[in-house]
């Protein structure tokens, strides 16, 4: 099978999936720019299903998702096999410009484009679903290097439709979830879309590693979490990282 074809087949599965037995509702589409932008929510929920649903339910543009390198594909003697789409990210790799420069890049193939980040890089027990971890800047670099703006985003929903009951520790990227049930349970959804903001006091600056930590905790995470408020009451994550506010 071709992979558009695949990729054809999964958009029509998903999306009806997500329309009939999950009821998602998108809230706050006008928010989102006509050109260029970094979209940045919470991660919530087993089986990464809001990665799928942010991926899809924009009616007319495709938002293009960073993940994992190893949910892309799997490298066998048969040859490789293509698991998810999106736009790989290599974790404590930096991040590989050349995959989003298409989409965000002025003269890029694909621009202006939607790309999006799940900053806090896991989702979190069932029991912690209220709290946002701390936000990896890695946002912040993005939204810098290509002086597009930021649009929050948050989900509801997604950890009671799919609870992680317990994680694995790994050496390097995400716990592993442990899920129950094996299938998703049929609670409705929701995505809201924020105004987006820009880092426009930041651009032009060459800042610290502190200071890229301080804008993604103290700027961009305070938005997501006034946007999930809306739908449980939220608790900010101790961040273990050393911050600096930037001098402007």
């Amino acid at each position: 099978m071709r992979y558009e074809t695949f990729r054809k087949i999964r958009k029509f599965f998903f999306r009806t999936y997500f329309k009939f037995y999950h009821r998602l509702e998108v809230i706050g589409l006008e928010n989102i720019p006509q050109g260029a932008a970094v979209i940045a929510l919470n991660h919530g929920g087993g089986f990464d299903l809001d990665i799928v649903a942010i991926n899809l339910c924009h009616p007319t543009r495709e938002i293009h998702v960073l993940i994992m390198d190893k949910y892309h594909y799997i490298n066998s003697m048969w040859g490789r096999y293509w698991i998810a789409g999106g736009i790989p990210l290599w974790l404590g790799g930096g991040i590989r410009w050349q995959y989003i420069n298409p989409y965000l890049h002025k003269k890029g193939s694909q621009y202006p484009g939607l790309v999006c980040m799940f900053p806090e890089g896991h989702s979190g027990l069932f029991q912690h679903r209220h709290v946002i971890h701390k936000f990896f800047p890695g946002v912040v670099r993005i939204a810098l290097k290509y002086e597009v703006p930021i649009v929050p985003v948050t989900t509801a929903g997604f950890h009671k439709i799919s609870p992680i009951l317990k994680e694995y520790k790994q050496e390097h990227g995400p716990p592993d979830p442990i899920l129950f049930p094996p299938f998703t349970l049929p609670f409705k959804l929701k995505i809201e879309f924020g105004e987006p903001f820009e880092l426009d006091d930041y651009y032009n600056m060459k800042l610290s590693k502190k200071e890229e930590w301080w804008i993604a905790n103290r700027i961009i995470r305070p938005k997501v979490a006034k946007l999930r408020m809306k739908y449980m009451k939220v608790k900010l994550a101790k961040v273990d990282m050393e911050m600096k506010k930037p001098r402007i």
